[in-house]
């Protein structure tokens, strides 16, 4: 079984035959992280938009990145439809030609129900829809239909007027506490739940923003003119 190693010098053997630009240096060794921290097991799910946070790039440039890995044969990718289902990554340890020989002759039969099986089981758990924490704070920082969809309740429902970058913070400051609090992972759905009503008492809480005043509120009547109008009890 290759080794971490045994792919680092893949990677940049093959650098020395032509170099990569900088978001394939990057994008092959996030992906080479994740395999050591999944154990391996492979193919695993990794979320674009997960990626496009990690790396400070776009989705256009990860597309094109793993692409020409692909092509050079150091990574193999299924592409994702969608939130809900993320694409799949192998890493690659032959050269194109060498490794379709090897997948066509030499896997046995169990190996490939096997990583049939490791498909399915990765899928069923994207459905479950518990996921680690890193994870899902990159995708609420990543969606910013959901994050103008809170700004605009937060102004409306609770007179709090919050900008994106602030609310950037309240999401790293959220998941900080779920992370001293022990938890590893969480549902997203509940995970968004949660934050919504953690933002408005935290926001109360602190005061920590601009909250307009209430329409109903009336500014009470000063009728002093002068420090001796003061005194006296209250």
């Amino acid at each position: 079984m290759a080794g971490i190693y045994d792919y680092i010098n893949r990677f940049w053997a093959e650098a020395e035959r032509s170099p990569f630009n900088p978001t394939e240096v990057a994008l092959y060794h996030y992906l080479l992280y994740e395999a050591n921290r999944l154990r391996w097991n492979m193919p695993f799910a990794c979320h674009t938009a997960i990626l496009c946070v990690r790396l400070s790039t776009t989705k256009q440039n990860i597309s094109k990145a793993r692409q020409h890995l692909k092509e050079r044969g150091l990574i193999d990718c299924q592409v994702g439809t969608g939130i809900h289902t993320p694409a799949l990554y192998s890493l690659t340890i032959q050269p194109p030609r060498q490794l379709t020989h090897e997948l066509t002759v030499q896997l046995p039969h169990s190996n490939i129900k096997d990583k049939d099986k490791d498909i399915i089981n990765s899928q069923h758990a994207q459905k479950d829809g518990y996921k680690p924490l890193d994870e899902i704070e990159a995708l609420l920082l990543a969606d910013t239909a959901w994050q103008s969809k809170i700004i605009e309740v937060l102004a409306k429902r609770e007179n709090w007027i919050i900008d994106r970058d602030r609310l950037h913070g309240h999401i790293r400051d959220f998941f900080d506490e779920q992370r001293i609090g022990g938890n590893a992972q969480r549902d997203e759905s509940d995970c968004r739940s949660h934050f919504y009503h953690w933002i408005i008492k935290h926001l109360n809480t602190t005061r920590y923003g601009t909250k307009r005043k209430s329409p109903t509120y009336r500014d009470s009547d000063v009728t002093a003119v002068s420090a001796e109008d003061y005194e006296g009890a209250f």
